[in-house]
């Protein structure tokens, strides 16, 4: 393969100690900092008795590189590789002697990660997550929802059937609620359209005629002095009679609904039982047009048609019964299974925009957390786990090219961290199996936001060989 080769400026005899004027001269025109003589830099370099180092591109224009080295060491180099850096890449170099030093380039590391997928691992903490069994673990992933609509394309395509479909998390999720939806449509007489806004109207539709239903369904009890216990309830019949009001009398004793609410508000319009008013006057302006129209009639002068009115208000009563049922009994359900929905779409969108990137919260073994898989020039996992006697988190990275895995993990715990040790060789021989070779294994104690930081930093750099 060809090699790749980054000459080092190094302002060499310029830098020396000897003519610092002549330094800052010349690391002005090459816009670089002086930090150190060459020879400092050259023992820099090479020491440890390894030719190889690594270095971090701090800018990148044209052919220009600006490399900080360890201690922060500041170099301008010159690109003559094929290779396009970017600010944040990680470099492995091989020394070649002479002046001026001569690079060889061993290997890029690439910083890229998914913020938003990551910190739903580091961070976010879940309504809902998925129960992993690892002996199914593949099953589980592919029905969790977010491949759903591919699985679509599939069924018309004849690759897959009708039951391989709806054993999808997202498709048993809308199948549930299009049978509630379609019984909630029924109930309040009104058209909806198919889809989570559609539905999401539905349910406000309902909960705001529920609220409303509760306002008239408890004025109207109270008017009809169902709220009074008997004691109560005989000392007001005594009292209308003590004041001559037989019309009221005779409406309760022959349960005339009409009648009795009349004889109620004429009696408030001469000054007595002044408290049942506001409830009148309250029905009267109901959002309700039933309501509404049947207490402008108690409250008038005209008979006309009440009765007829007073039906279509008992219908109404018996509706509200059924969808406060509802409300009651599937609502707070309907409401669960739409934002399980939306939250699979959200992850969809994620999957969408960050491209190989690929997250879930799961149940595994008492813990809850996240899962995320990527796919890009190495295979990486990131995981967190919190149980209740402390956390585990970790990152696992694997080149495309090599067969070599590099694990490091992370708990807030010393129990925690000995028993995963303990694993070690138990993960080495199940990796051997599958021809894969433990390049490193690393395991820490250290608090959530520093193992944040740490994996923050270390996830997502894209390994690439070149030589």
């Amino acid at each position: 393969m060809e090699i790749r080769r980054i000459e080092g400026i190094l302002l060499q005899q310029a830098i020396e100690q000897s003519k610092p004027s002549q330094a800052q001269k010349a690391g002005e025109e090459f816009r670089i900092k002086v930090l150190s003589s060459v020879s400092d830099v050259f023992l820099e370099l090479s020491s440890g008795g390894s030719s190889t180092i690594r270095a971090e591109v701090s800018s990148s224009k044209d052919n220009l590189l600006t490399l900080i080295l360890k201690d922060r060491f500041e170099l301008k180099a010159e690109n003559r590789s094929s290779i396009r850096f970017l600010p944040g890449d990680i470099i492995e170099l091989n020394i070649e002697e002479g002046l001026p030093i001569i690079f060889r380039i061993t290997g890029l590391y690439r910083k890229g990660y998914e913020g938003d997928i990551l910190n739903l691992v580091l961070e976010g903490e879940e309504k809902f997550y998925i129960p992993i069994n690892p002996e199914k673990l593949i099953e589980d992933l592919d029905n969790f929802g977010v491949f759903y609509e591919r699985k679509l394309v599939e069924l018309l395509l004849g690759k897959l059937k009708p039951e391989e479909v709806i054993k999808d998390k997202k498709a048993q999720l809308i199948q549930s609620l299009l049978v509630y939806a379609e019984e909630l449509s029924s109930l309040l007489s009104m058209e909806y359209e198919r889809s989570i806004e559609g539905i999401r109207k539905l349910l406000e539709v309902l909960r705001l005629k529920t609220e409303e239903f509760n306002i008239v369904s408890s004025s109207f009890k109270t008017l009809l002095f169902e709220n009074l216990d008997h004691k109560e309830y005989i000392k007001l019949v005594r009292f209308f009679e003590s004041i001559g009001e037989r019309d009221i009398l005779k409406a309760i004793e022959k349960r005339d609904i009409p009648a009795l609410l009349k004889s109620l508000w004429n009696l408030t319009e001469k000054g007595i039982l002044v408290e049942y008013r506001d409830l009148f006057e309250r029905l009267k302006n109901s959002n309700e047009p039933v309501v509404r129209e049947f207490f402008r009639l108690v409250l008038g002068t005209s008979e006309k048609d009440i009765k007829s009115v007073y039906m279509s208000f008992q219908e109404y009563m018996e509706k509200g019964r059924s969808l406060l049922e509802f409300y009651n009994g599937r609502s707070e359900h309907m409401q669960n299974l739409l934002s399980r929905l939306e939250f699979i779409e959200h992850l969809q969108w994620l999957l969408a925009k960050q491209g190989g990137a690929f997250y879930i919260p799961i149940y595994y073994q008492g813990g809850k957390g996240g899962l995320m898989f990527r796919s890009g020039r190495e295979y990486s996992v990131v995981f967190k786990l919190d149980y209740t006697e402390g956390f585990v988190a970790g990152l696992l990275k694997m080149p495309r090219s090599k067969e070599l895995l590099d694990v490091l993990l992370f708990t807030d715990t010393q129990s925690m961290a000995e028993k995963i040790r303990a694993g070690k060789e138990l993960l080495q021989r199940m990796l051997l199996e599958e021809k894969i070779k433990l390049r490193s294994f690393s395991v820490s104690v250290s608090t959530k936001e520093s193992v944040a930081e740490t994996i923050r930093s270390n996830y997502g750099e894209g390994f690439l060989l070149l030589v």
